[in-house]
């Protein structure tokens, strides 16, 4: 069974807008699916029932067995949409992208306002939190390729990393979520999602947020949307792994 729709998941397309949506061929989404921007395209044309074809691209290939459109880019990173002959990069511009063309904008917010807030929140997710968070923090603990060139100067940045993921702790739970249940106000948004995922991240450190409580409750609150289990299964299988790796040489 499906959850319910909750608060701000409904889209104002009119009949005929939503028969053109359902006529176009299929977009076609480039992916990580352990990437939190990939993951956030992908939950926003599930949510909102945008036609789509996932590929799955891994790096560690080689460049030269890259789809053509990943290596055709200047940037070879990923999410990449692909519509027709227009190619969107970078999770806040697919979203933008996605919320004009099939959605109305749904999920960011019933008021301009809010819909301003929610893009803000969703670039400063991508850039400084994800940077922060992963690059900063999870990455170079896991990952060789994110780690500096010797231990203790990724234990400094590692260090750095975690001071700047409290400050950004401190500012959701006294400011964004001091007097409301999401980032924007009472309804969540695509914000949300985004902020949320990205966050998802500390989990491969095992990272708490008990001494954040309203920014806890809240990832609980968030993690209760439709779709979010379906994209977030990479996700969960790798912690599985991280826990057995964790047994295994304990």
């Amino acid at each position: 069974m499906s959850r319910p729709k909750m608060p701000g998941q409904t889209s104002t397309m009119n009949g005929d807008a939503q028969r053109e949506k359902n006529s176009r061929p299929p977009v076609e989404l480039y992916l990580v699916r352990i990437s939190p921007p990939c993951r956030v395209v992908w939950w926003y044309m599930l949510q909102y029932e945008i036609p789509h074809v996932l590929i799955d691209v891994d790096f560690s290939q080689g460049e030269t067995n890259l789809p053509d459109i990943v290596r055709k880019q200047p940037h070879q990173e990923v999410p990449i949409l692909l519509d027709g002959d227009i190619v969107v990069f970078e999770g806040p511009a697919i979203l933008h992208y996605l919320a004009t063309q099939f959605a109305d904008h749904a999920g960011f917010g019933i008021s301009l306002s809010t819909r301003m807030m929610s893009e803000s929140l969703v670039s400063w997710a991508n850039s400084e939190l994800h940077r922060v968070v992963g690059y900063g923090y999870v990455y170079p603990q896991f990952l060789e390729k994110y780690a500096l060139p010797n231990e203790e100067a990724t234990e400094v940045l590692v260090e750095k990393g975690l001071h700047y993921i409290t400050r950004h702790l401190e500012v959701l739970e006294n400011r964004y979520l001091a007097k409301h249940k999401y980032l924007t106000g009472d309804r969540y948004t695509v914000a949300d999602v985004f902020v949320a995922t990205v966050l998802l991240q500390l989990q491969w450190p095992n990272f708490q947020f008990r001494i954040w409580p309203k920014v806890d409750t809240w990832l609980s609150r968030v993690k209760q949307v439709e779709f979010w289990d379906i994209v977030h299964v990479s996700h969960r299988e790798f912690l599985e792994e991280l826990e057995r790796n964790r047994y295994t040489f304990d």
